[in-house]
């Protein structure tokens, strides 16, 4: 019987083809259909809000299943507040990795404390999540909390908070120089819309977070090698995520074509999986960086979910689906 590890692993190997298969379609995560609330997945009984791989393996479901509710959570935790999953309905394995431990140590005089220490091999685990649609009974999604974004507005905020000079010129490319530090951008008025000139900036921004001052990533290689393509996924994921915390709408249109950038992005995944899960982890931390310093000066334009309501006659017994959604 297959382990933690080999379950996890075969998982992510289903997640990358999937998004290999939406690569090969031309687009990736910009359709104007999908719905930008429920593609940021959290957490409403935890207050958690889902991380890197995990995070993008939940927004391909939201796609894939249509869902327009972006409440996520295992079955314990939601027969804890007296809901239940629907019969028949599946969750959706999040995997989870600990990678240090507490250790008890005593000083010279006996006096035992805590110290931690980081394991030889990381532990893995993993649980299952559950859509709030697939829950009999749910409260409903208030879209409420999520109004309407002023796009000029957080696009002059995101400016003002950037930790490096950014350049608006007539001409026909964006880029990130690492040599000095400053990102050049063509005109608004050559961007088919004020979102894709968010879509365009985030992105650069999302390269600028890797110099050596900020989050040290490699920008080796030239354009189409292998080290090239994986600070360009890292990035285009990045500003997704930023995206998607800040309430931009997705269907934006980088100002140059990204085909390229596909066909670069498929070959990195395809020849190593694992590797789209690092980039994953690495844009958690871009976005965190990111957002961060916007929310630092600006209040953030989405809230964080409500308390979802226990539900009223509770002791009613039901059979909660008891599968490895609670391994925790």
């Amino acid at each position: 019987m297959p382990g933690a590890f080999e379950i996890v692993m075969d998982e992510r190997k289903i997640l990358v083809d999937k998004i290999i298969g939406m690569m090969k379609q031309g687009y990736f995560f910009n359709k104007e259909e999908w719905d930008r609330a429920s593609l940021r997945p959290q957490n409403p009984l935890s207050k958690v809000q889902y991380k890197g791989g995990n995070r993008l393996r939940l927004m391909t479901m939201v796609i894939e299943h249509s869902y327009k509710d972006p409440r996520w959570a295992t079955a314990r935790q939601y027969s804890e507040k007296g809901y239940y999953i629907r019969k028949g309905e599946h969750g959706v394995l999040c995997e989870k990795w600990i990678f240090e431990k507490q250790k008890k140590v005593k000083d010279s005089s006996g006096n035992e404390s805590f110290e931690t220490v980081q394991l030889e091999r990381p532990q893995v685990s993993f649980f299952r999540v559950f859509n709030a649609e697939q829950v009999q009974d749910f409260p409903k999604f208030s879209r409420d909390e999520y109004p309407e974004p002023e796009i000029d507005k957080i696009i002059d905020r995101i400016i003002d908070t950037s930790e490096c000079p950014i350049h608006e010129i007539a001409q026909d490319r964006s880029f990130y120089s690492p040599a000095t530090d400053e990102i050049y951008l063509p005109l608004r008025s050559q961007f088919k819309d004020q979102t894709s000139f968010a879509k365009t900036l985030l992105h650069e921004l999302s390269h600028m977070t890797g110099a050596t001052s900020r989050l040290n990533r490699q920008f080796d290689g030239p354009f189409g090698s292998e080290g090239y393509a994986k600070e360009e996924l890292r990035a285009e994921i990045g500003a997704l995520f930023t995206e998607t915390d800040l309430g931009i709408p997705l269907s934006g249109e980088h100002y140059e074509d990204h085909s390229d950038y596909l066909r670069y992005w498929i070959g990195v995944i395809q020849n190593d999986y694992n590797e789209f899960f690092r980039a994953c982890a690495d844009a958690e931390k871009i976005s965190d960086r990111l957002v961060g310093n916007y929310a630092k000066k600006y209040e953030l334009p989405f809230a964080e979910p409500g308390e979802v309501p226990s539900r009223e006659h509770a002791e009613e017994k039901h059979d909660p689906v008891r599968t490895q959604e609670q391994i925790r």
